[in-house]
C-alpha cells in the first residue's frame, strides 16, 4: 500500500482512496476512516441493566452457547447479537476472530506466543490468556500486519 500526504490549506482534511472498491484492504481502510469520525460506543447488559461503553475498552467477546460475553476491565457483560455479526461490524475497529468463539481487540494484546500444537497464546493487558486457534493464526497475523 502506498500512502501520500500533501500539505494543503483546506477547511477539513480530504482523503482519496484509489484501488479496487471490492478488495478487503480498501473496505477496511474505508471502515477505519468512517469509524474514526463516528461514536464508537455500544450497549451492554448485566443484571437487567444497560451499560454504555466505548468499544476501545472491550478486550474481547466470547461466545458461550447462545450468549455473547464482553470482557471490559475486570467485569463481564452480555452483548446482543451473534459473534459473526459483531465480527463483521467491528472488523474495521480493531477486532479480529482468533478462535471459533472469541473475537479479540488487538489493542489489548501485549504479546503472542507460539505453542507446540500450532496454536498461539495471546497475553492480554489484564493478564488474561486467550488461545489463537491454528485455524485463525494466518488471518490474525494478516489482520495485524496489513489491516489494522
Amino acid at each position: 500500500m502506498k500512502v501520500l500526504l500533501e500539505q494543503a490549506e483546506l477547511a477539513e482534511p480530504e482523503v482519496i482512496v484509489r484501488g479496487d472498491p471490492s478488495s478487503e484492504q480498501v473496505k477496511n481502510i474505508i471502515g477505519l476512516l468512517s469509524s474514526s469520525q463516528s461514536s464508537q460506543k455500544m450497549f451492554f447488559f448485566k443484571n437487567e441493566r444497560e451499560y454504555i461503553f466505548d468499544l476501545k475498552d472491550v478486550m474481547y467477546f466470547e461466545a458461550n452457547g447462545n450468549k455473547i460475553t464482553a470482557r471490559i476491565g475486570s467485569e463481564s457483560y452480555e452483548a446482543r447479537g451473534r459473534l459473526y455479526e459483531l465480527e463483521g461490524a467491528l472488523g474495521a475497529k480493531g477486532f479480529v476472530r482468533v478462535s471459533k468463539g472469541v473475537l479479540v481487540n488487538v489493542n489489548h494484546i501485549v504479546s503472542v506466543e507460539a505453542e507446540f500444537s500450532g496454536n498461539y497464546i495471546a497475553s492480554m493487558k489484564d493478564g488474561a490468556k486467550l488461545v489463537i486457534s491454528r485455524k485463525y493464526v494466518k488471518a490474525f497475523r494478516k489482520y495485524v500486519l496489513e489491516v489494522y
